[in-house]
C-alpha cells in the first residue's frame, strides 16, 4: 500500500508555486508519526530483550520480502501483503513499528519501492496502523489470550488495521493535488477500502495460520503473546 514518487509534490508543477495541499498532508502525517515512532523507540529500548533485538532483525527481513510482491492500484499505490499485525504479535506494537519502519525505509532507498517525500505518510499507514493493531488484538481477546479466542481475535486486527491502512491511504492520497480535482477522496477512499477489504481477508487468514502456528510451536518468541497474558510492557 505504498505511495509512491510523483503523488505529493511541494512544488506545483502547473503553477510553479507552493504545492499547498501536499504540503498539508504532508506535514500532518509527519507531524502524526514522529512523536509514535520516538515512544516506539524509548518503549522498546526499555525492555532491553537481546532476544527482541535478533528477532526484530528477522521479522524485519520476512516481512521485506513479502511486501517486494506488488501490484499496482489507485494512483501510484501499490497493494501488497502488510504483515502488521503479524509482526504486531511477534514483537509488540512497539517494536513492531520500528520493524516495519525499517521495512519501508529499505524499501524506499534501495527498491524505489513507496516515496521518499511520502515517506511519513507511508510510515503512518503501515507501521503506526500496523503497531495499534496488536491493541485491537487485545480489544477483541478481552481476557482470553489462547485457543480459538485468541486466532479469532487475531483475524478480525488483521482485516481491520487492513482496512484502517486503506482509508488512510486513500484519504492522503484523495486530498493530494494530484488528485483533489479529479474525483479526491470520492474517489480514492472507496477504490483502496474495497481492495483491501479483500485483500485484507487473504492477510487475515495468512496471518492467524502463522500466528497460530508459532503460539504452538515456539511461544517463547512471541513477545506480543507474553504482552497480552500481562508480561512487560
Amino acid at each position: 500500500m505504498h505511495i509512491n514518487d510523483g503523488i505529493f509534490n511541494l512544488i506545483n508543477p502547473v503553477t510553479n508555486g507552493v504545492s499547498f495541499p501536499d504540503v498539508a498532508v504532508l506535514s500532518v502525517t509527519w507531524a502524526i508519526t514522529i512523536p509514535f515512532l520516538v515512544f516506539a523507540w524509548k518503549k522498546t529500548k526499555s525492555l532491553g530483550n537481546h532476544t527482541l533485538t535478533a528477532t526484530l532483525s528477522i521479522s524485519s527481513a520476512l516481512v521485506f520480502v513479502a511486501q517486494l510482491i506488488n501490484f499496482p492500484v489507485v494512483g501510484g499505490t501499490t497493494v501488497h501483503v502488510l504483515g502488521a499485525t503479524l509482526l504486531a504479535m511477534i514483537l509488540g506494537p512497539f517494536a513492531a513499528m520500528l520493524s516495519m519502519t525499517i521495512v519501508l525505509l529499505m524499501q524506499a532507498f534501495f527498491f524505489a519501492d513507496g516515496g521518499l517525500l511520502a515517506f511519513g505518510a507511508n510510515t503512518l499507514n503501515m507501521a503506526v496502523i500496523g503497531g495499534l493493531s496488536f491493541f485491537f488484538v487485545k480489544f477483541f481477546a478481552g481476557k482470553s489470550v489462547d485457543g480459538s479466542r485468541l486466532a479469532i481475535s487475531v483475524f478480525a486486527a488483521s482485516w481491520v488495521a487492513s482496512i484502517l491502512t486503506a482509508l488512510a491511504t486513500g484519504f492522503e492520497v484523495g486530498f493530494s493535488s494530484t488528485f483533489i480535482n479529479g474525483g479526491g477522496i470520492a474517489l480514492t477512499v472507496p477504490s483502496m477500502v474495497g481492495i483491501y477489504a479483500m485483500e485484507g481477508l487473504v492477510e487475515a487468514v495468512v496471518t492467524t495460520a502463522l500466528v497460530t502456528s508459532l503460539v504452538r510451536l515456539q511461544p517463547r518468541f512471541m513477545v506480543g503473546l507474553d504482552m497480552l497474558r500481562g508480561g512487560k510492557w
